[in-house]
């Protein structure tokens, strides 16, 4: 089992998948690690769809190419549409004035991290993909009218293992403290 700091190193976009099944309960395991995330007001504005079957993996890998790229996502065995509920009224009263949609675009984002560090925790490969018309896979999925599709995620066992070097800005760049 890796440490956290080495799957935060380990976790990497994979683009080529095993033609391997994933273990139903290996999916779940995910899934799950993505429901404890938090949220502002425990409001979960999560909703995953998990797509296996053929056909309709297929299809919706053609969706995801509509600007060219994401050609490798019908090798994935395990594509997850993530969506965002409809907004829930948050602290009734308090909150009114605020968007909560802004609270579940952040929301979802840990989610989706906490789903991808534990596959790759599992030995499983992921990548978020986010270019595809959300009516679309809406329509193709049965996702609610209400609901907004935020990402597809594509699993599976990477067919290449070999870590790739992360390419990051140093910390002086990105972060300054105020002491």
């Amino acid at each position: 089992m890796y440490q956290l700091d080495e799957i935060i190193i380990k976790r990497q976009s994979c683009r080529s998948y095993e033609p391997k099944p994933v273990a139903r309960e290996d999916i779940i395991k995910c899934l799950d690690a993505a429901r404890l995330a938090p949220s502002a007001c425990n409001s979960q504005p999560w909703r995953f769809t998990i797509i296996t079957e053929p056909q309709t993996k297929t299809k919706l890998a053609d969706l995801l190419k509509i600007i060219g790229g994401n050609k490798f996502a019908d090798e994935a065995p395990v594509l997850i549409a993530v969506a965002e509920e409809a907004c829930p009224e948050l602290m009734p009263g308090v909150l009114k004035k605020w968007d909560c949609k802004h609270f579940a675009h952040g929301d979802i984002g840990i989610a989706v991290a906490h789903l991808t560090l534990k596959a790759t925790e599992l030995g499983l490969a992921t990548c978020i993909m986010g270019t595809f018309e959300d009516k679309d896979v809406k329509e193709l999925l049965n996702i609610p009218e209400e609901h907004k599709t935020r990402v597809i995620i594509s699993l599976g066992y990477p067919s290449d293992s070999k870590e790739r070097g992360k390419n990051r800005k140093s910390l002086d760049e990105i972060a300054r403290f105020i002491e």
